[in-house]
């Protein structure tokens, strides 16, 4: 059982997976993780507060070795927006692209920096903090050189993987997490690259280059970042690559330009090692990989190369392991079917990993029995969509929702406007035509196979729907209009469900209840069971005010007034008219 050098040569770490006779002595761990930079603290967090037996292997003195070096000019590009408006933590996620995800409030980046572009200084002290304040077991200074293969029936994969390091001690583990990085650098090969000087060695002091000519091979961003701080001081700045400029605000990919960004210029086969959708690698069960390596999922497609996407994915990573070995199922929530609506508008609204890694991780949302409550999943990898019941210890047998955030079909490439004229901005009928990021939320009876999956129609992220419904694109990605966003959605739900999600007045529900054999979900949980909306005086005026309840206390107090008449000696009998209508069906108001 081998893998090429191909496959592990970026990584920088040597592995042959083969055949290994038993060894002495040696210390057992259920999970090592190779590597203490972003992607493995993330995952050492994660284990830590489960309480898992792991241990993190770093050839450093000290975690995020990677940014003591890298940029070569100390400015990152990963952004970090202090101030949002909002004070909805997850939604602030989405503009905070360095900081890890953990329950200790102060271990977000903002309070390292104040830079909208931070210095990487300012990340080797984030990730020294990380480690540091929530006790996480890092051992430094430790270089895993050889990792075997044991063949063990007692082993939760059927062997363990036997660890080296640089003095010759050994470790067993049941699950190995690589999050090395991408620690090569490009090569180049041709006559006088000999001469050339590579990104990870020149020099960056401006003044080196005084008034030299000066040929930059390649324009990403460790290219333009060379170029603008020699700028000022050089007589001509030539760059030449291979394809056109990819800028990142046209093509909504990430790794293209943007600012200052080390990037590698190898070819993708080169570049990533090839696993499937759960990150676990093809050949080797319980061979995981984490972090910028992990990029082959969703290169050039998501955020999974990057800190603010694959803190998201490692977590997915977490929860697969949670269930496969401890039998913990995929965290969820339930709800009754009423919040349904609720319930996505809030995710799209505010979730940061379903926003980051769209087309990649989504929401699923699986239906009880009668479609009378609802199960909420968050952040489930899509392309493991006919694997949910193994994968997650939930079940999908009466029918579920996907909810996925996607750009259109031509929003990125030459000459592409994500914003072209034509698109769809405000008309709900034409919300499929939606160019910009937007939520989609799909629909199916049945979970769609593996064989769906892999079939699917091209530039489908999944299989053709039951029924398919897009939220309309808002260029604030604020989701929350009444009627272009909420009230479309609901109608889509319920012709779904083929019931009715409004919530109704106690006076509604007691009239459904004379008049119709099927009454709404919100009626048969809420009025029935005497747990309807409170009537408060200010809900009350309302209605009043909307014309949808009658004013019964003014018609009392004339009633009172006209029965205490000085010339009237019999009481005044009247009888109160109830209205043909209690609370309008037809009503527009009623509807949002």
């Amino acid at each position: 059982m081998g893998l090429s050098a191909a496959f592990w040569a970026p990584l920088g770490l040597l592995l042959s997976l083969a055949l290994h006779p038993a060894l002495g002595t040696h210390t057992h761990r259920d999970y090592c993780v190779l590597g203490a930079g972003p992607a493995g603290l993330q995952m050492a967090a994660f284990l830590h507060r489960a309480g898992r037996d792991y241990q993190v292997f770093e050839r450093a003195p000290a975690p995020g070795s990677f940014f003591t070096h890298y940029p070569r000019h100390r400015k990152l590009i990963s952004i970090n927006k202090r101030y949002t408006g909002r004070d909805n933590a997850e939604f602030n996620l989405r503009h905070d692209w360095n900081s890890l995800l953990s329950h200790d409030p102060w271990l977000l980046f903002r309070h390292y920096s104040r830079a909208y572009f931070p210095d990487a200084g300012d990340m080797v002290r984030y990730l020294r903090d990380f480690a540091n304040r929530l006790g996480l077991h890092v051992q430094y200074n430790t270089d895993i050189v050889h990792v075997t293969l044991e063949k063990d029936r007692r082993a939760w994969n059927g062997h363990y993987f036997i660890l080296t390091n640089q003095k010759g001690q050994v470790y067993q583990c049941s699950v190995l997490l690589v999050a090395t990085g991408l620690s090569v650098p490009n090569q180049v090969d041709f006559p006088g690259s000999e001469y050339a000087e590579g990104y990870e060695s020149v020099s960056v002091d401006p003044e080196d280059f005084v008034g030299q000519n000066v040929l930059i091979l390649g324009r990403g961003n460790s290219a333009f970042e060379t170029a603008e701080s020699i700028l000022g001081v050089t007589n001509f700045i030539h760059m030449l690559s291979r394809s056109r400029v990819r800028l990142s605000w046209a093509t909504h990919y990430v790794g293209d330009l943007r600012s200052l960004r080390l990037s590698s210029g190898s070819k993708f086969s080169k570049k990533y090692p090839l696993i499937r959708a759960s990150y676990e690698s093809k050949g080797s069960r319980g061979l995981f990989i984490l972090g910028t390596a992990s990029h082959s999922v969703d290169y050039r497609k998501s955020a999974g190369g990057f800190i603010h996407g694959f803190r998201y994915t490692v977590r997915a990573v977490h929860r697969l392991l949670e269930h496969r070995h401890h039998g913990i199922a995929w965290p969820c929530t339930e709800h009754p079917i009423t919040q349904l609506t609720n319930s996505i508008i809030r995710r799209v609204n505010e979730a940061s990993g379903l926003y980051q890694m769209f087309g990649v991780l989504a929401d699923v949302i699986l239906l009880k029995e009668n479609a009378t409550m609802f199960e909420y999943l968050e952040e489930f990898p899509m392309q493991m969509l006919a694997q949910l019941e193994t994968l997650t210890g939930r079940m999908a047998k009466h029918g579920l929702f996907i909810i996925n955030m996607e750009y259109g079909k031509n929003f990125s490439g030459p000459d592409k406007d994500v914003f072209f004229h034509d698109r769809s901005v405000g008309h709900t009928e034409d919300a499929w035509q939606s160019n910009f990021l937007h939520p989609v939320i799909y629909y199916y009876r049945h979970l769609p196979t593996e064989q769906e999956v892999r079939f699917r129609p091209a530039h489908w992220p999944l299989p053709r729907p039951t029924a398919i419904h897009h939220i309309v694109e808002d260029f604030l990605t604020d989701w929350t209009a009444p009627v272009g966003h909420i009230l479309p959605l609901r109608r889509f739900l319920e012709n779904c469900l083929d019931t009715d999600l409004r919530s109704f007045y106690a006076e509604s529900c007691f009239l459904f209840t004379l008049t119709r054999q099927k009454l709404p979900p919100f009626c048969q949980q809420g009025y029935l069971q005497m747990q309807g909306l409170v009537s408060t005086k200010s809900l009350r005026e309302h209605g009043v005010e909307s014309r949808l309840l009658r004013d019964y206390a003014t018609m009392g107090q004339v009633l009172e007034d006209s029965s205490q008449q000085p010339d009237d000696h019999e009481p005044v009998r009247h009888t109160l008219a109830t209205g043909h209508l209690i609370q309008s069906l037809d009503s527009n108001k009623e509807e949002l």
